[in-house]
């Protein structure tokens, strides 16, 4: 019963990852349309037009205004476009980071279900019919071919389809 919720579970997030991916083509028109009104509400907010957000103006954007201090890096009073830029870039590393941990524990989670004999390995017999994916790549998956898939075989391979989904994407 329990391998019986695990597995579920792993296969609802995978999908759901799977789903968010879509078209890179789409995610850049979003990612513009996002930009395109964050500019917007900067410009808005600007009251003196000097490009730069001091405290009052900072008002017309709440959750600008509750972390003023963190992102008024130099401690003078305004906002710039760049301390705004170098803040996104730090909750941009902090969010892929999330990430990473996320997958690490997706990882430990799928061996640990699937390593029935608690050897550290799938087996052909212990992955079955579990996940149909890993199932049709067994063979290139095992590496050194001795009919189990490691923990360092596994990351391997999805280092390479990343790489591979990577150029396919810059093509």
């Amino acid at each position: 019963m329990r391998k019986t919720l695990i597995f579920t579970a792993l296969a609802l997030a995978s999908g759901l990852a799977l789903a968010q991916q879509g078209n890179p083509g789409d995610r850049e028109a979003a990612r513009a349309e996002m930009r395109a009104k964050a500019e917007a509400r900067w410009a808005e907010a600007d009251k003196d037009g000097d490009g730069n957000l001091d405290r009052i103006e900072a008002q017309a954007m709440p959750r600008l205004a509750e972390r003023f201090e963190r992102v008024d890096a130099n401690a003078d009073g305004e906002i710039t476009r760049e301390e705004m830029a170098a803040m996104r870039g730090k909750m941009r590393h902090a969010q892929r980071g999330m990430r990473m941990g996320r997958m690490q524990g997706y990882m430990a989670g799928l061996f640990v279900g699937m390593d029935d004999d608690r050897n550290g390995a799938i087996s052909r017999a212990e992955l079955g019919e579990k996940a149909p994916r890993i199932a049709e790549n067994f063979a290139t998956i095992d590496a050194d071919g001795n009919g189990e898939l490691s923990k360092e075989e596994f990351r391997a391979f999805q280092k390479e389809r990343r790489a591979e989904r990577r150029a396919q994407a810059t093509q």
